[in-house]
């Protein structure tokens, strides 16, 4: 299994936080590090996620001041955005981080985010997997893209350079929905949901590897972390019960390895899950789970 850390681009943090969760993530030897991705939401949205620094842009200022660490977003909503800018911008991004840009991609969930943004909502599960085709295609060179609608798109007369370092890029679908279970399977290398309560996630697993070709694909989840906490569960965005590694030793050896029997490959630690972890706690979580792995 392998371990990557969410770091705090949301909440009441400042660039030298950010730099420094991203620092001592790449010091202490974990895989990656990711941003999560909002751009405009409602005030008293009940989130964390109005104070936030765009996804993106923190990849570029984060790709000159580490050396190993990979680059990711989780989960960029897509739909939100236009995804030819969106393949350019990673494109750049793997090019000033010399090849180390990964990404999770969501449909997101947020119908008033979307609204504030003039974007379509009720469509965007149709244009996330038009979005996954043309960045797959305009990355790996290709010069004709196949849509939903079955009709094919000439790109012989455009020019997308320079080229990616990566010859492919590797994209994780985020969700827990039939739909994205099924996006996952058919247009991502990996699917990324967040971890419920494990009878509940026991079934989304079932589920999943129950489709046709879920077997085959890897599981990478994103999971919050914080040492402070004796309990392992929380309050998502959503005001959903999800599942964190706390400062019980024992109980987080034990999500660990019951995660790793259902075929999670990979876990993103998101070390401030409500945006107001203090910083050094967020460290003293990473030297835990890393003591451990």
């Amino acid at each position: 299994m392998k371990f990557g850390v969410c770091i705090p681009n949301y909440g009441n943090y400042s660039v030298k936080d950010l730099r420094m969760v991203t620092l001592g993530a790449e010091t202490l030897g974990y895989d990656s590090v990711w941003l999560t991705d909002h751009i405009m939401m409602s005030k008293n949205s009940g989130t964390p996620y109005e104070r936030i620094l765009e996804a993106l842009t923190c990849m570029a200022y984060l790709a000159p001041i580490t050396e190993r660490v990979k680059l990711g977003v989780s989960s960029l909503i897509v739909a939100m955005r236009n995804p030819v800018i969106v393949a350019k911008q990673l494109a750049t991004i793997d090019n000033l981080s010399s090849g180390r840009v990964m990404l999770a991609v969501g449909a997101g969930w947020n119908e008033k985010e979307f609204s504030n943004l003039g974007a379509s909502f009720h469509d965007r599960g149709r244009r996330v997997d038009a979005s996954i085709k043309l960045i797959r295609t305009l990355w790996n060179g290709e010069d004709e893209l196949q849509d939903p609608e079955r009709r094919r798109l000439s790109l012989e007369d455009v020019v997308f350079e320079p080229r990616p370092v990566q010859r492919e890029l590797t994209m994780w679908v985020g969700g827990v929905s039939g739909a994205a279970m099924k996006r996952a399977i058919v247009l991502g290398d990996a699917w990324h949901p967040n971890v419920f309560p494990l009878d509940e996630f026991k079934e989304m697993v079932a589920r999943f590897r129950g489709m046709p070709g879920g077997e085959r694909k890897d599981i990478c989840v994103r999971i919050g972390v914080d040492s402070r906490r004796d309990n392992s569960e929380y309050v998502g965005p959503q005001g959903e019960r999800r599942v964190m590694l706390s400062g019980n030793r024992q109980e987080t050896g034990r999500l660990i390895e019951e995660l790793a029997s259902l075929g999670v490959t990979y876990m993103v630690l998101a070390t401030s899950p409500d945006g107001k972890v203090p910083l050094e706690s967020q460290l003293d979580s990473l030297r835990m789970i890393y003591s451990r792995i």
